[in-house]
């Protein structure tokens, strides 16, 4: 999130500080996660808790950071510029809390042939490009931006500091901005992780029915140019699609994901999360995508396999069930393990 405030007026909001060895006039420019924040930006350090089933936060990555403040529980890494508090997360919701309230106000700006149904709602300092249109229903949040010739269907939320480029198409229901899944566990239950990113949405998009993209923890969710979305397609937060992607009905992808350009990926395909899939890429309908994907490659089944091998795999095991019918117990208990084995694969195949 892009703040540009000193250090010193972060510190004000916060109550339980330990120490601080960094100058408190030094410019803050972005508050961000620990991999992408740069020399001057504030870096929020989580522990996922005790109980979860993520990876802690690993000490490499924190020495290897180039962030210029480090927002962290231990003050025992060397050699970094900390900002050392009781309990980061507490820390980072108050830090939320303080930007929240403190926001610039501005006044909303439509631009010239702007259409809006009469229950259609534009918030304090949002932006409407020209010849735009906003359907029954429609909220348009606080510090939008929204690009010309954008048509938004009834019911479509775009939730605060959000963006969409020009002519894009985003169909009746879909919510855009919405709060990324993110929670820390702990002996009392899961604490949430406050979501201040936003999402990012390119020219020339066209966004289905009843769709939820996440607004990223700290940064961006990205759709890229061009990309079309099918109905109910969930994207969680942290997710950059690349440009000119097609994505079929009920597909999810999950947290950090990274799509390539010019990708096909079929209806109610599950892609886990932090996964890197190339340019170019196909995905045949209700896949499992566990692993990260090259340039190019088509892939199919639960796990995800190269589409050819998917294809034999099939054809095996609706063989299986005349297979058995076909072998003799008694027969086959006369062979060797390994002679009865080859006799199943040689009769499997033909």
């Amino acid at each position: 999130m892009n703040i540009n405030l000193p250090l010193k007026t972060l510190i004000s909001a916060l109550n339980n500080i330990v120490s601080c060895n960094v100058d408190e006039n030094v410019m803050i420019h972005r508050i961000t996660s620990l991999d992408s924040a740069g020399p001057n930006d504030l870096a929020v350090v989580l522990d996922r808790g005790e109980a979860s089933v993520f990876d802690p936060v690993s000490i490499e990555a924190i020495k290897k950071s180039t962030a210029g403040v480090l927002l962290i529980q231990d003050s025992l890494v060397l050699d970094k510029k900390c900002l050392v508090v009781k309990d980061a997360l507490a820390a980072f919701l108050q830090l939320a809390d303080f930007l929240e309230k403190n926001q610039e106000q501005k006044l909303q700006n439509v631009g010239a042939n702007v259409s809006m149904h009469p229950t259609a709602v534009i918030d304090t300092g949002a932006s409407v490009g020209a010849g735009s249109n906003l359907g029954a229903h429609v909220y348009v949040g606080k510090n939008c931006i929204i690009g010309a010739n954008v048509r938004l269907y009834p019911g479509v939320k775009i939730l605060d500091r959000c963006i969409v480029g020009d002519h894009s198409i985003i169909h009746a229901g879909a919510v855009i901005g919405s709060d990324g899944f993110g929670y820390q566990v702990t002996k009392m239950g899961l604490k949430k992780i406050p979501q201040i990113g936003i999402v990012r949405i390119g020219s020339n998009v066209e966004i289905g029915a009843n769709c939820a993209i996440d607004r990223a923890s700290f940064d961006e969710t990205v759709i890229g140019d061009g990309v079309k979305m099918d109905n109910s397609v969930h994207i969680a937060h942290n997710v950059k699609i690349g440009a000119y992607t097609a994505i079929l009905a009920q597909t999810g992808i999950a947290g950090s994901t990274e799509i390539g350009v010019g990708c096909q990926i079929g209806g109610q395909v599950a892609i886990k999360d932090h996964t890197k899939i190339g340019n170019g890429v196909k995905i045949v309908s209700k896949s499992g995508i566990m692993n990260n994907l090259k340039d190019g490659e088509t892939v199919a089944g639960i796990p995800a396999m190269p589409f050819n091998q998917w294809k034999r795999l099939t054809v095996c095991l609706l063989k299986l069930p005349d297979l058995i019918k076909t072998i003799q117990p008694g027969k086959t208990l006369q062979k060797s393990p390994i002679q009865a084995a080859r006799l199943w694969i040689r009769q499997l195949f033909e």
